[in-house]
């Protein structure tokens, strides 16, 4: 009897090859699965130690049962994913908003503690009302850039329908903080849209979409988002880093202000460190050739197309 009574308590919220997630009488435990189930869950017990005593950030639950488990303080409530399901389509802007300055803040937080999250998404945020926490720091890191490097659309690490290009592994740019942006780009577009910017399971599709495509403006989806929103959110998802939110909290200031009609985006955006610019510097007239030439080999009129000059020149 008292095995059965043990197990009806036990509610399976995600089960995946990799992870279990289970709610427990007031906590939550998240075991995880595969050969490197253990370092998986040293490096996020670490990360969340490092966190500790940062608001929106979930708290450990005293020792873990063993070396590949995780216990965590049961936030409660709902995932943003739910939320915004549960609205049919129709989310209420005003709700939405409030919540994303307060998602904007932790992010902020959770930088400025050394933190890169690289997994923004609805269903790793959770809602206590609309108090928003944000869960899952399996992929952080506390590096302050990383270069990831090509490989199978199948083994991209993140949640591709909110991954930034650089997270892609296909366009040579570092990811950072600003990655971590994008994706709050894409939460906040799901947020008041009821949908991610690029839809569709085709793993190959989505890295295509998020490489070379431009959303859609999200009041083409939904009139009823404030103009402001609309550019915050299409500033987020830009694919270039630099023409990006370079900050968090530069991001949180413009949403808390974002029903001010002539509201100027990013006064108070600034980095938090100093980056190397994206794009080449003082190349615009050999970049105009290259593409000339290529417009060329796409119709034909050119075969070939020889560069000199010594490597590391740009």
């Amino acid at each position: 009897m008292g095995s059965r009574m043990a197990d009806a308590e036990v509610e399976v919220l995600y089960e995946s090859a990799r992870t279990r997630i289970v709610r427990l009488p007031g906590v939550i435990r998240k075991e995880l699965r595969g050969s490197d189930a253990a370092e998986r869950c040293r490096r996020e017990n670490a990360i969340l130690q490092r966190l500790r005593g940062v608001p929106g950030v979930p708290r450990t639950a005293g020792k873990s049962p063993g070396d590949t488990d995780l216990l965590l303080v049961d936030a409660g409530g709902e995932t943003l994913a739910e939320r915004i399901r549960s609205s049919g389509g129709t989310p209420q802007i005003d709700r939405m908003l409030g919540i994303a300055v307060r998602l904007a803040n932790i992010v902020g937080a959770v930088h400025a503690a050394g933190v890169v999250h690289k997994d923004i998404n609805p269903a790793n945020v959770l809602l206590d009302g609309d108090e928003p926490v944000l869960i899952d720091f399996e992929l952080s890191t506390t590096a302050a850039e990383e270069r990831p490097g090509f490989t199978h659309q199948n083994r991209v690490v993140g949640t591709l329908a909110y991954l930034a290009p650089e997270q892609t592994g296909r366009t040579g740019r570092a990811v950072d903080r600003r990655s971590d942006l994008y994706a709050l780009g894409a939460t906040l577009f799901e947020m008041v849209t009821g949908r991610p910017p690029f839809t569709g399971t085709d793993p190959l599709r989505l890295l295509h979409d998020h490489l070379a495509r431009r959303p859609q403006r999200v009041t083409d989806l939904n009139p009823e988002v404030p103009p402001v929103l609309a550019d915050i959110i299409a500033r987020l998802l830009e694919k270039e880093p630099d023409r990006r939110y370079q900050s968090a909290e530069g991001c949180a200031y413009d949403l808390a202000h974002a029903g001010e009609a002539t509201l100027e985006l990013g006064t108070r955006d600034f980095p938090t460190r100093l980056a190397a610019p994206s794009r080449l510097v003082g190349r615009d007239a050999e970049i105009s050739r290259l593409r000339t030439a290529f417009d060329d080999a796409l119709s034909g009129r050119l075969r070939g197309l020889l560069i000199s000059g010594p490597s590391g020149v740009g």
